[in-house]
């Protein structure tokens, strides 16, 4: 669920390009903050570009979604709750939505540049969630689970048997039935950008 500045892909050194992988735990997790949307570095120094060759075998691999030309830079370890949110300087249009469960992470993309990322839950044993590409299908700001008398914050919903990306309760051993759960400050911010028919992706990354 962490995500790192360096990585290796196939066997191909990846320098300076922020690959999403598994780390070790932060030596001091109290120190990693809740909610780092504020105190953003320059507009030039908060992403950067990402080769095609890299791109293509991150997508290759599932890491990425096809297309993609910059990430974020995420100095830290990123843990259940925690989110880096800026579009500083890449332009209004259509969002692509990357959810990859065995890193259990969310990135959203405009244009191919990266603006958000997120740690996220999903579904249990028996609640499996959906791999593939979705629409977004229905969006409800406030939503209520009748089926889980649950609340379901900014609920984007992409399959028609009650899958959404929303807003939730994080911890690492947590789960849902089906769902993706975001932290809900991202979740919000996920909503107020996303139109119906925005394409959520998710998938399960190769390991290797």
């Amino acid at each position: 669920m962490r995500r790192v500045l360096l990585a290796t892909f196939g066997g191909l050194s990846v320098s300076g390009v922020a690959a999403i992988a598994l780390a070790a735990p932060a030596a001091d997790p109290a120190a990693v903050t809740a909610n780092i949307e504020q105190a953003q570095p320059a507009a030039k120094n908060i992403r950067f570009e990402l080769g095609a060759a890299s791109a293509g075998i991150a997508a290759e691999k599932k890491l990425l979604p096809k297309g993609v030309k910059t990430l974020l830079k995420v100095p830290q370890t990123l843990e259940h709750g925690d989110y880096v949110w800026n579009d500083e300087g890449v332009a209004p249009g259509k969002l692509t939505v990357f959810v990859d469960m065995r890193r259990q992470m969310i990135s959203v993309f405009r244009g191919g540049h990266e603006i958000g990322t997120a740690v996220i839950v999903y579904g249990g044993n028996g609640h499996e969630s959906p791999t593939g590409k979705f629409p977004i299908l229905r969006m409800y700001r406030d939503y209520h689970s009748r089926s889980y008398d649950a609340p379901m914050p900014f609920s984007m919903f992409v399959t028609n048997d009650g899958v959404a990306l929303h807003g939730s309760p994080m911890a690492a051993d947590r789960a849902t039935h089906g769902c993706i759960g975001l932290p809900i400050s991202f979740a919000r911010l996920l909503f107020e950008q996303a139109s119906k028919g925005d394409v959520v992706e998710i998938v399960r990354s190769n390991a290797t």
